[in-house]
């Protein structure tokens, strides 16, 4: 299938008694549109995107026998709605799992790769923080204390283990994740285990020690530590139990099998190219929310659903319900650049072996970190070659993106021969930078959320989801699609 289609075909329709338009075709809104289907399946959904192509920032590029992904990279899989979904569309035969290689990791600090600690033991022999930041980390479970109001991802690290752990991991830890500053973001709104955690424990170290001890015997009693399905190519369609939180994509195409599989599922138009103007209460004042897109006649739908990023969703939401819009607003975005690099193999001196590293602030890097693609997922190079994706820019260095791609790609290879040795030029090179690439929850972000809403209690018929809201990856698109496709099959059903 073609992903630069203007539309996906569209199937004859029995009457239905309900319509629903899904704006925006990104992740979230292309699961929304199928679990509605399967969920209604009396019901008409049509997908308004602005876009040329679905998928959103879900997309992957394939060129000369690299893979690319320009969004995320996978899903960790022990999502049960993923996973659901993955099988229904009868994916799971191509579900490729990370490499073992994958669960080494690095930060560059002080001028050299030092690995990531697997656990708190390792972290006390770790070179990732001085002797005296690790001694003070040691001392956690009696010195961390107890906060109940929200604290930063920076403060919350630095109350339990010290300034010098939390300046040298805060930064690597949100930027693999966020791209953004661990003194702005809401350790509640972003991470809500590491706070359920600490109020199950009293302390990070004991919560910690107690999964281990959970974890080992569970290990001992299987057979290997992965079930067949997520593992092999060719294993039985069926979800895998997906325990360990092992890092997935899909073999032949990366994250872009997923958005292909859903888009050519879908039975109802979804229509590219057609931005939302408007929402508008019907004239007649009967029930239901009226649509207004370019080049379409005026639509009354019972229901609408929101998936577009949230400066959108305001725009369209300010006439009906500004305080929504208000608090939309207030939901910030860092921009990413994203870069993938092919090199002959003997011309990268490290021996990538591992996921790839993280860079804190301060470090003289200008990139956020750099994954070792043709290690993670064997098959995204071809034989001979190694595929390096860079991520630059983020809430700390917005300049980046601003720069030409020329420029861009002169301080991505900077940062490629200071911290991996490479000088060699590369043979494929690809960019996409994205201006509006990751929400950002920062302090405050839950009650934003929850004020938008209750302004919205009072437009029946208008909902939100998407990465805006409760999380940033894969699964939390996918758990927002079924959240609100739950509420409006039990409405309908009720």
């Amino acid at each position: 299938m073609d992903a630069s289609d203007d539309a996906a075909p569209s199937a004859d329709r029995r009457a239905t008694p309900r319509r629903v338009a899904v704006v925006g075709a990104g992740l979230t809104g292309l699961a929304t549109a199928y679990g509605l289907e399967r969920a209604l399946p009396d019901a008409e959904v049509v997908v308004y995107e602005a876009g040329p192509r679905p998928g959103g920032k879900a997309r992957t590029v394939q060129r000369d026998g690299y893979t690319v992904d320009w969004g995320p990279n996978g899903f960790l899989a022990n999502a049960p709605e993923t996973l659901e979904l993955v099988h229904v569309l009868g994916l799971g035969s191509e579900l490729q799992p990370a490499s073992a290689a994958a669960r080494r990791r690095y930060l560059y600090l002080d001028g050299a790769l030092r690995p990531l600690p697997a656990s708190p033991g390792a972290f006390l022999a770790s070179e990732v923080v001085p002797l005296a930041g690790r001694l003070r980390a040691a001392l956690e479970p009696f010195l961390a204390g107890r906060v109940d109001a929200e604290e930063t991802v920076h403060g919350f690290l630095e109350r339990h283990f010290g300034r010098p752990l939390a300046d040298a991991l805060g930064g690597a830890l949100v930027s693999g994740i966020t791209a953004g500053d661990p003194h702005e973001l809401s350790l509640d709104a972003l991470f809500p285990r590491l706070r359920a955690m600490e109020r199950g424990h009293g302390s990070l170290v004991r919560a910690l020690i107690a999964q281990q001890r959970t974890a080992r015997p569970r290990r001992r009693s299987r057979v290997g530590d992965r079930p067949a399905a997520p593992t092999a190519h060719g294993a039985q369609d069926r979800p895998p139990d997906g325990t360990p939180g092992r890092l997935t994509s899909f073999h032949g195409g990366g994250m872009q099998v997923l958005v292909d599989t859903l888009y050519a599922a879908l039975k109802g138009d979804v229509l590219l190219r057609t931005p939302v103007e408007a929402l508008e209460r019907p004239a007649d004042g009967a029930p239901g929310v009226v649509v207004r897109a370019a080049g379409q006649q005026p639509q009354r739908f019972d229901a609408v659903v929101l998936t577009a990023e949230a400066p959108a969703a305001a725009s369209l939401l300010r006439p009906l319900a500004p305080a929504a819009a208000d608090a939309l607003d207030g939901i910030p975005y860092a921009g990413v650049r994203v870069t993938g690099l092919g090199f002959d193999r003997v011309d990268v001196p490290h021996a990538l072996h591992g996921f790839g590293f993280l860079v804190p602030r301060g470090q003289g890097v200008r990139s956020l970190g750099v994954l070792w693609t043709s290690t993670l997922y064997p098959g995204r190079a071809p034989a001979g070659k190694v595929l390096l994706r860079v991520l630059a820019g983020g809430r700390l260095d917005p300049e980046l993106l601003s720069l030409a791609d020329d420029d861009a790609l002169d301080a991505v290879r900077r940062d490629l021969r200071l911290t991996l040795g490479i000088v060699a030029e590369p043979e494929f090179v690809e960019t996409k930078a994205w201006p509006r690439a990751i929400p950002q929850y920062a302090l405050g972000h839950a009650g934003r959320v929850d004020a938008a809403e209750r302004a919205l209690a009072a437009l029946p018929g208008v909902h939100l989801a998407g990465n805006a809201y409760r999380g940033v990856g894969v699964n939390d698109c996918v758990r927002e699609a079924r959240r609100v496709v739950d509420r409006l099959s039990g409405a309908t059903a009720g």
